[in-house]
């Protein structure tokens, strides 16, 4: 075991709260709970390390955190992965300006409050973040989850300890170097295998630079994906979203039509998406960031852990 840090958040920082929403992940890849602690394979090159984020005092005025490399691949900087750390779990949520601004709205600090403090979590790279929006385009949530966790365990980026394997995501050569009857398990659309195997393949050649975009001020990286064939609107924010915490433009799909029906209208079923649109601008400069923890909220309410159903998402 090698210490990386011991941290305490600004308050509010409720470590617990980021730990029951991951727990109900019915297929979880990446980010793992076990023993009241986040796990999760990070990279030094292409050295894999295993860390463990836990409290050490869970004060609600002062909680403090610390992280320490449980196993390894090889040698490791714990520099290089604690930095990887601090982008998948960064140290401090900064969503202050947005919580005074929902308070003055009733409905949506009606969703919002039993939020406030959930740390924010952020995918490894931006690659991480658009194969798994590419694999979620238009089937339910917890199918892809399925499909994702069968993607981590056949690229065989893992290190076992305590008696549990955890993984890191395939590298953009492993995807590239994939067959469609590779991908077949993944029961997606062959469109959407070729898709994820074109792109790595992109990656991989030095053709398409992706994580560059994320130096690009955040609409014109937006700009930049759509370019690419087979990524739409749905995909790109998702993306953006999960690796940079752009809320500017929010994905307007099947789950934020149901939940921001049930939050702000009292009914089930689905609204229209000119009706999400409508809801959401109330809340400019924030409504992507209102829509994201809609989202959120969703998860709470309609998946309980170990949930093993899901809705549908678009492109």
């Amino acid at each position: 075991m090698t210490l990386l840090s011991q941290w305490t958040p600004a308050s509010p920082f409720r470590f617990a709260l980021l730990l029951d929403f991951l727990s109900r992940f019915a297929h979880p890849t990446l980010d793992a709970v076990q023993a009241n602690a986040y796990w999760r394979i990070l990279r030094d090159g292409q050295t894999l390390a295993l860390v463990l984020v836990h409290e050490t005092s869970a004060d609600p005025g002062s909680t403090r955190l610390q992280a320490e490399v449980m196993a390894s691949s090889g040698s490791v900087d714990p520099a290089v992965i604690l930095s990887g750390l601090r982008t998948v779990l960064p140290p401090t949520t900064d969503d202050d300006a947005f919580f005074a601004h929902a308070r003055q709205y009733e409905a949506l600090w009606q969703v919002v409050e039993p939020l406030v403090g959930m740390p924010t979590l952020r995918s490894a790279s931006l690659f991480e973040s658009l194969m798994q929006a590419i694999i979620e385009q238009q089937i339910s949530w917890v199918a892809a989850q399925r499909a994702q966790r069968w993607l981590v365990e056949w690229a065989g980026n893992r290190l076992d300890y305590d008696g549990r394997a955890y993984y890191a995501f395939p590298t953009p050569a492993q995807l590239a170097a994939a067959t469609i009857d590779d991908l077949k398990p993944t029961r997606i659309t062959f469109k959407r295998m070729a898709l994820l195997i074109d792109l790595s393949a992109q990656i991989t050649s030095g053709a398409f630079d992706l994580e560059a975009l994320l130096q690009l001020p955040h609409p014109e990286a937006y700009r930049e994906l759509l370019r690419h064939k087979g990524i739409g609107h749905w995909t790109a924010a998702v993306a953006l979203n999960r690796a940079c915490g752009y809320y500017d433009i929010h994905h307007n799909d099947v789950a934020l039509q149901a939940a921001t029906n049930r939050y702000f209208y009292g009914a089930a079923g689905r609204i229209s998406p000119e009706q999400v649109i409508a809801t959401y601008s109330r809340y400019t400069p924030y409504a992507g960031v209102a829509a994201h923890y809609t989202l959120l909220r969703w998860v709470f309410d309609q998946y309980p852990q170990s949930s093993a159903s899901g809705l549908t998402v678009m492109i």
